[in-house]
């Protein structure tokens, strides 16, 4: 809390910061397989991490294209954003999986676990509006 309390921010700002918690915390449960995995050796992990990577990378395009514009925008344009963002997120998690696949990683079902690990934790995101006070 700062000195004068407790203050209002505006509304794109409070979500974009939701967003960015989302991918902050879709990386904590990227390491946390990658931790769990450890024990079959660090190929493994380091395959697990990738694929979480590649989940988190792609989540924060979507967020990116989401969240570009400013407050006020009109309802058309974002909407046209949220489909670009969806159709980046698409084709980049389907380009960094290929490419992966193709470089021949160690452990390809680790990638695999690491972005759907990234995946289920996307689905688990808190759901409603963020808050618009900071404290």
């Amino acid at each position: 809390m700062n000195k004068s309390g407790p203050y209002l921010i505006n509304a794109v700002t409070a979500e974009r910061r939701a967003a960015l918690r989302v991918v902050a915390r879709q990386g904590l449960v990227a390491l946390a397989a990658a931790a769990l995995l450890t024990p079959m050796g660090w190929q493994v992990a380091r395959s697990a991490i990738l694929g979480g990577a590649i989940g988190v990378v792609a989540t924060s395009v979507f967020a990116w294209a989401l969240f570009r514009n400013p407050e006020g925008t009109a309802p058309a344009q974002i909407a046209r954003s949220f489909y670009l963002g969806q159709a980046l997120k698409a084709g980049l998690t389907i380009g960094l999986l290929a490419w992966v696949f193709r470089s021949r990683v160690p452990a390809p079902w680790a990638v695999l676990a690491g972005y759907l690990a990234t995946y289920v934790a996307y689905w688990f995101a808190p759901t409603g509006p963020a808050s618009r006070w900071i404290r």
